[in-house]
């Protein structure tokens, strides 16, 4: 019996690092909306069986990111317009309150660790070279978790965090726009004046502005307009 020590949990680690591997390669885009996955193949290409596969699509299927198509395998969802205008209708007012609370508690090491996440993104944007899309984007998203951090309400943090992985999604999907990002990172530099100033109503309107200007912009880039979504 002592050589079966610690079998049992063989198994679930693997099947965790398998879904953990698929579902990243799915939320930075990397397995893009639409394709098929099938448990053979991934089986190969990670050098596992198909359990530790077949649990994993399972868990992802429960999380919305694929379907379980019988006899074909399983998609990768894709992102529709109604999934951009309910994230954001519940995004939106967390995140202003995120900031709102964080514009209250903030100290001079917060303030300094954002100036500096800033000021990585302006030289990036300005250094001359092909810009780094998904380096870019995962700024944005770590600039936004870090409010919520400040924020300190552990509810509001695990609610955000629900959204976290499709928000990421949609982040990674809809990055490669220079455009955008030009527009964005002074929409961050008002945001970071406000929690500077330790002034709420500034920091709540400032995030309430750049919500508004992301979700334009995603409908922009589905192709779609607000004002066909809310009739």
């Amino acid at each position: 019996m002592e050589s079966l020590r610690g079998v049992d949990v063989i198994q679930p680690v693997m099947g965790q690092k398998v879904y953990e591997e698929i579902k990243e390669a799915i939320i930075n885009n990397t397995i893009k909306p639409g394709v098929m996955l099938q448990e053979r193949v991934i089986a190969e290409k990670l050098g596992v069986s198909r359990t530790p596969v077949r649990e994993a699509l399972r868990r992802l299927n429960s999380e919305g990111l694929i379907e379980l198509i019988p006899g074909k395998g399983a998609m990768v969802t894709k992102i529709t317009i109604e999934d951009i205008r309910e994230i954001m209708q519940v995004r939106e007012p967390l995140e202003c309150l995120a900031v709102k609370l964080a514009a209250e508690r903030i100290q001079p090491l917060d303030i300094k660790y954002l100036e500096e996440m800033i000021a990585t993104w302006e030289e990036e944007i300005n250094s001359g070279h092909q810009i780094n899309f998904q380096s870019l984007s995962k700024k944005d998203i770590a600039f936004h978790e870090y409010i919520v951090e400040i924020a300190g309400n552990k509810r509001l943090a695990y609610i955000l965090n629900l959204l976290r992985d499709q928000i990421r999604r949609i982040t990674f999907l809809t990055q490669d726009n220079k455009t955008r990002i030009e527009i964005s990172l002074p929409q961050h530099i008002k945001i970071l004046q406000a929690l500077k100033q330790r002034d709420p109503v500034a920091g709540e309107e400032s995030m309430r502005q750049h919500m508004q200007s992301i979700k334009e912009y995603y409908f922009d880039w589905f192709g779609f307009k607000e004002n066909l979504l809310s009739k």
